[in-house]
């Protein structure tokens, strides 16, 4: 793999806010220099200059190491891409690892290299052990994307049901999927001690319908040394292990339509603004009928999506 490069807007802004806690006099020595950069009257001049001198801090401030020592942890898989940008993010929602480019089967096969690409908020960069077990977590999702044995695709199959019942197979397939990476990391010694409960907590949110069975069917999947793609595909579709074909309509939620051991009893939990979404999306359901916690939950962030950006307004 080729140099790992980083946005500017990255480097400069975490090197703003380094220099909060630097030594009197490192401070200002960076003052200063910033400064005489001000000087120069060509515009584009003077902005390269800025991005020189900004990196030439951030590697001095070494906030460049934990990323760099995190990839080179995964050497061999990331050999099946060109590079690595790192570029910024603005919320730790963002924040994250994936591949750009030729898919990841392509590079399995060695045809075409796609490019790493991180994104990280730069507090994130003064936050050496939480950025570390940050980045073994996303790095380990692209060295399964790369793996030939985890058997990857970037598209989850299909539902004849509608775009609710995708979101609910792919955030089951998501919360799956990191009960897997943090179970592999913990066996190393990589992660917190505290990240199984962590996980066994969303996991029982999200599969719900296990009921008892839901701690047993956790453990295995949290200790699995080799999970596979379509082995978390298959169980996101169906946790209960009952093929679809066998439900009868009272097995399912009315709305995503995927088989649950019971629906939500109070419906009434549902916001003014989600319920009016969901109504706008299924005219004919009638809260008496219920729904999922997955549609439940589904429908209020929604709710919230489309609500904070009017506030905000």
């Amino acid at each position: 793999m080729s140099a790992i490069t980083y946005a500017p807007d990255l480097v400069e802004e975490a090197v703003l806010l380094a220099e909060r806690t630097l030594a009197a006099a490192n401070a200002r020595t960076f003052r200063r220099e910033r400064n005489r950069v001000y000087d120069v009257a060509e515009p584009d001049q003077r902005e390269a200059d800025f991005r020189a001198l900004h990196l030439k801090w951030f590697a001095r401030l070494g906030l460049h190491q934990v990323i760099e020592q995190a990839v080179a942890a995964r050497a061999r898989l990331l050999d099946h891409v060109s590079g690595c940008r790192v570029s910024r993010a603005l919320t730790g929602r963002e924040e994250g690892a994936d591949l750009i480019g030729p898919s990841p089967a392509t590079a399995r096969t060695g045809e075409g290299q796609p490019v790493l690409a991180l994104r990280l908020r730069p507090a994130s960069l003064l936050a050496p052990e939480p950025l570390a077990t940050l980045l073994a977590h996303e790095l380990t999702h692209v060295a399964d994307m790369l793996d030939p044995a985890f058997k990857y695709e970037r598209t989850l199959p299909a539902s004849d049901d509608g775009p609710s019942a995708d979101n609910i197979l792919r955030d089951r397939y998501r919360v799956l999927w990191d009960v897997t990476i943090d179970g592999r990391l913990s066996q190393s010694g990589v992660a917190d001690g505290r990240m199984r409960e962590v996980r066994r907590r969303e996991f029982a949110a999200t599969f719900a319908m296990l009921g008892g069975e839901g701690p047993r069917l956790f453990d295995e999947w949290f200790d699995r040394v080799q999970p596979t793609h379509p082995a978390l595909v298959a169980f996101a579709q169906a946790p209960n292990g009952n093929a679809r074909t066998n439900m009868d309509d009272s097995g399912r939620c009315p709305l995503c339509r995927f088989p649950v051991a019971a629906l939500d009893s109070r419906p009434e939990r549902l916001s003014a603004a989600a319920r009016a979404i969901l109504r706008a999306d299924f005219p004919a359901w009638r809260p008496e009928q219920g729904l999922c916690a997955q549609c439940l939950d589904l429908y209020e962030a929604r709710q919230d999506e489309i609500v904070a950006p009017r506030a905000i307004g």
